[in-house]
């Protein structure tokens, strides 16, 4: 059955230069295939393209919303008392709850939207601006598409010894954000789970839905295998997460002088912004955004993730996959796709350099062996993309 779906976002689609982007682009693009009618509204948190978006939608699907900064994020006193619990080693510096960063502005917009085209579902990027499902009338079909696990998402980041960045809440705030749809979309399997478990440990008050959740995870570019050179050469390809920062400077301290014992010509690229975050240095080439995420895969004999935290799945390690290229990955940058270690993906501890270092070298040295891995990765990528489009299916059904 063909619906007029209605996606809401704080995430720009374009330029699509960040996984969560992609996974976004990646729906729409499914959903058409099957033959829905996708418009898009968006109250850009972050820089956009906007005549890239409507040229992607349609001029006439793509909305750009109103967005004002809450008072939660705005108030000196909120600010105040989060510097102080962060002083006094409090989580309640990092918490927040559920509706704090939605611009109740928003709901307006939303239902001269629904009153000009009558959507038959309402899609919602990200469980903190589930509130916008309130726009809409009760029978219109409600689909979460939560990206990442934001129940307490701050203590990745400080296991990591990084500041925790962007949205966390509480089990209890994050179950009553999905009891607001119809239908929840994890990312992977392990996430559903744990959505399961929250929504049973937090029992459905008069008047909440009971939510069906299912696993959909991004669905990947097929179009092309890319060709790597033969050189002694690896590429990371990340945002300006400070996760990724971190990770990519871990590798370029401690692995890469290993490697370059080894291989003296031995050349990094780094693509994307996570490029900014790292100092200037013999042997290191920053390729910045790309127009295409194959371009940055083609410029070296092996893409590696070395990201030590982080949630949802790593959509570049898909990525890569699909573009048939050796990948090299830690347990973190792992998740989601445990089941093919050293299949399609070779993997190494999180925090071992020594390890990280021997298994460059070994892809670099074993040609072969190489080229099996990734051909593994792009079989990988072909079922994934029949699995996911499958579970689509049958959740819209």
């Amino acid at each position: 059955m063909s619906r007029r779906i209605l996606m809401v976002s704080p995430t720009p689609t374009h330029p699509v230069n960040a996984g969560n982007r992609a996974r976004i682009v990646a729906l729409v693009r499914q959903l058409r295939s099957l033959g829905h009618d996708v418009h898009y509204a968006v109250m850009p948190t972050t820089e956009g393209d906007d005549a890239a978006m409507a040229a992607f939608f349609g001029a006439d699907r793509f909305h750009r919303m109103p967005w004002q900064p809450t008072a939660a994020l705005t108030s000196r006193v909120a600010m105040a008392r989060r510097k102080a619990a962060a002083l006094f080693g409090s989580e309640r510096a990092w918490m927040w709850h559920l509706d704090d960063w939605i611009d109740p502005g928003l709901l307006p917009g939303l239902r001269a939207l629904e009153a000009r085209h009558g959507f038959d579902a309402v899609c919602v990027e990200y469980v903190f601006l589930t509130r916008a499902f309130d726009a809409f009338p009760a029978a219109t079909l409600r689909i979460l598409d939560t990206h990442d696990r934001f129940a307490l998402r701050h203590r990745t980041y400080l296991a990591a010894g990084q500041t925790p960045q962007w949205f966390s809440t509480t089990e209890a705030e994050e179950a009553a954000g999905l009891r607001r749809a119809d239908l929840v979309l994890a990312i992977q399997d392990r996430e559903a789970d744990l959505f399961r478990a929250q929504l049973a440990a937090h029992p459905a008050r008069a008047g909440e839905r009971d939510p069906r959740v299912t696993t959909v995870g991004p669905l990947l570019d097929l179009d092309a295998v890319v060709e790597v050179p033969d050189t002694a050469s690896a590429v990371v390809i990340g945002s300006a997460n400070p996760l990724n920062v971190e990770a990519t400077r871990w590798f370029v301290d401690q692995v890469m002088p290993r490697v370059q014992a080894r291989h003296a010509d031995f050349t990094l690229y780094l693509a994307g912004d996570v490029g900014n975050g790292i100092a200037d240095a013999p042997g290191i080439v920053k390729l910045g955004r790309v127009a295409h995420v194959n371009d940055a895969f083609g410029a070296a004999a092996i893409t590696v993730n070395p990201v030590r935290g982080g949630t949802g799945i790593n959509i570049k390690l898909l990525e890569a996959l699909a573009a048939g290229v050796p990948n090299l990955s830690t347990e973190s940058g792992l998740r989601g796709l445990e089941a093919h270690r050293d299949t399609a993906i070779r993997v190494v501890p999180d925090t071992d350099a020594p390890a990280f270092a021997a298994a460059v070298l070994d892809l670099l040295a074993d040609r072969d062996g190489a080229r099996a891995l990734a051909r593994a990765g792009r079989a990988l990528a072909e079922a994934w993309n029949r699995t996911q489009s499958a579970a689509l299916v049958d959740a819209l059904a």
